[in-house]
């Protein structure tokens, strides 16, 4: 079971009862308190008979990328990845973090990156793209396309938990909860294997991921998108 944490109470008795043998079967869940972001649980040890292993080591990020979210991840966390590409910060205000962030797909495609290897997240509303979708009800299709691997995706980090790409353009256009925008800024940054482009305002990360974050993404690149 992956992504535990996002696991309500109950839907862990339903798992139990899918068992065929459950008093002899085991159960491995893996998850991360960290990216607790819907906290469906209503208690702090909600599953108290799974014997808990620590799993501090990291293989899915670059070490550069891996810096960026290393205060999210607790103090054993130890990045096994390569050293990596310099992740690049697009200084820009929320309210313009969506086209800018819809720029430097672009801009990256121009770069010689392939379209499919590029994801688009979001912290508050949604990309116009992943907005059609989701106002048309077709969000099937929305899925088939991400699995097909063959066109840049637009998202958000609520919904690409668990999931990756080469390249994510973390576009932070806001939060709806302060008190949980450490945890989406964890998501968001952890979703790119190779190359990650933060774009949004300095004051706004510096207030949600705290001093640590702040620290490490002004030593960012600077880049933008409209720079030959």
């Amino acid at each position: 079971m992956d992504e535990a944490q996002d696991f309500a109470p109950l839907w862990w008795e339903a798992l139990r009862v899918c068992l065929k043998d459950p008093a002899n079967s085991e159960i491995y869940a893996f998850m991360d308190d960290g990216q607790d972001v819907y906290r469906r649980f209503d208690s702090v040890d909600p599953i108290p008979d799974l014997l808990p292993i620590h799993i501090d080591d990291n293989l899915r990020n670059s070490k550069k990328i891996a810096e960026t979210f290393k205060s999210f991840a607790g103090e054993k966390f130890t990045p096994r990845g390569s050293t990596g590409m310099a992740v690049r910060r697009v200084e820009c205000s929320d309210a313009d973090a969506l086209d800018v962030a819809s720029d430097c797909v672009d801009a990256l495609i121009q770069d010689g990156w392939d379209n499919n290897q590029i994801a688009l997240l979001t912290t508050n509303s949604r990309h116009p793209i992943h907005l059609a979708y989701f106002e048309a009800g077709n969000m099937d299709e929305y899925w088939k396309e991400f699995h097909a691997d063959e066109a840049e995706f637009y998202g958000h980090v609520l919904g690409f938990k668990g999931l990756e790409r080469s390249v994510v353009i973390l576009c932070v256009n806001g939060f709806k909860d302060m008190e949980r925008a450490a945890e989406r800024l964890y998501v968001g940054l952890s979703r790119a294997r190779t190359l990650l482009v933060v774009v949004g305002d300095s004051e706004q990360l510096r207030e949600a991921g705290g001093s640590q974050l702040d620290l490490v993404l002004s030593r960012a690149q600077k880049w933008s998108p409209y720079v030959d």
